[in-house]
């Protein structure tokens, strides 16, 4: 028989049986996914940044965007590693950019910061090529990459937290997801924790330069994330969610900012997963990524 030359969708089906085959009509409640990977958002003095972007394909429709940013203690990431876990959210519908950014050994605070901003800005922009909705634009991220979309999302228009890069623009978000982040360096412990967050060469000295935190307060005071709330300033949404249990990054930390934005009358939500240590997979749940799912959708409209 010939090859036909026609079109895929006009192919007929097989006439073939086997005796005993079952048939099936699977539905297909999930999105095919496509992976654009290492793309290049910005060259910092030549260093390279890049994103790894996990898109939903055949939607019908832009997509919301979720800018996922990693930890890492602050330092350089290993930003596939979470593709796995991300693609949990890219099936439900929506586009995730995973953002690598300059580590503190690159790039103290607010170094990282401004990369996230970029990296938001960078995806607004390309918003026709990677088929998303510019105005409807997430930051996420756990951990150290947890205080950093949260310092991106929460300090949008503060002058001292910008360069040349985003200056001016619109690097504005509808909403933040914070995975047990830490907010005041200078608190952390104030808590038990299996580390001392204090030191010059712990995650949080690292962060401002390789110094010891509570002997300079000139460097760990514009880190603190409740120093940029007021009433006056419109910030967005924050979705909270921290482990009882947290090891590293005390549960503490998200009270601290939580009991911040109430007292400025902003829309906050704060979920303790009982029983979970720092990273542990009930983040990853499907009761988590449900109420992330209400979350975005709720703030989409």
């Amino acid at each position: 028989m010939k090859p036909f030359n026609i079109g895929r969708n006009e192919f007929p089906k097989s006439e073939a049986k086997a005796e005993g085959m079952k048939v099936i009509s699977p539905k297909c409640d999930n999105y095919e996914l496509a992976y654009d990977y290492d793309v290049e958002y910005i060259d910092r003095n030549g260093k390279k940044l890049f994103l790894q972007i996990i898109r939903p394909v055949c939607t019908g429709g832009k997509t919301p965007l979720i800018v996922y940013i990693p930890g890492s203690a602050f330092h350089r990431q290993n930003v596939k590693e979470r593709v796995p876990q991300l693609a949990m959210l890219a099936v439900k519908g929506y586009t995730v950019a995973l953002l690598e950014y300059r580590g503190s050994e690159d790039a103290p605070f607010p170094g990282f910061v401004l990369d996230a901003k970029a990296g938001i800005l960078f995806m607004k922009h390309s918003a026709e090529k990677y088929n998303i909705d510019a105005e409807k634009v997430f930051v996420m991220g756990d951990s150290s990459g947890a205080y950093t979309a949260l310092a991106a999302g929460l300090t949008h228009g503060i002058g001292e937290l910008e360069d040349e890069v985003i200056t001016g623009s619109d690097y504005s978000v509808r909403g933040i997801i914070d995975f047990y982040g830490p907010t005041d360096i200078t608190t952390m412990n104030n808590e038990p924790s299996s580390q001392d967050h204090r030191t010059a060469d712990s995650p949080e000295g690292c962060m401002i330069g390789g110094y010891e935190v509570l002997k300079h307060p000139e460097l760990a005071e514009p880190t603190i994330l409740k120093n940029y709330l007021s009433a006056e300033r419109a910030v967005p949404p924050t979705l909270m969610f921290h482990g009882s249990n947290d090891e590293l990054v005390p549960f503490g930390q998200s009270c601290e900012l939580y009991n911040a934005l109430k007292a400025f009358g902003k829309e906050v939500t704060l979920y303790q997963i009982e029983g979970s240590h720092h990273g542990d997979r009930q983040f990853w749940s499907e009761t988590v990524l449900n109420i992330i799912q209400k979350f975005i959708d709720k703030n989409i409209r």
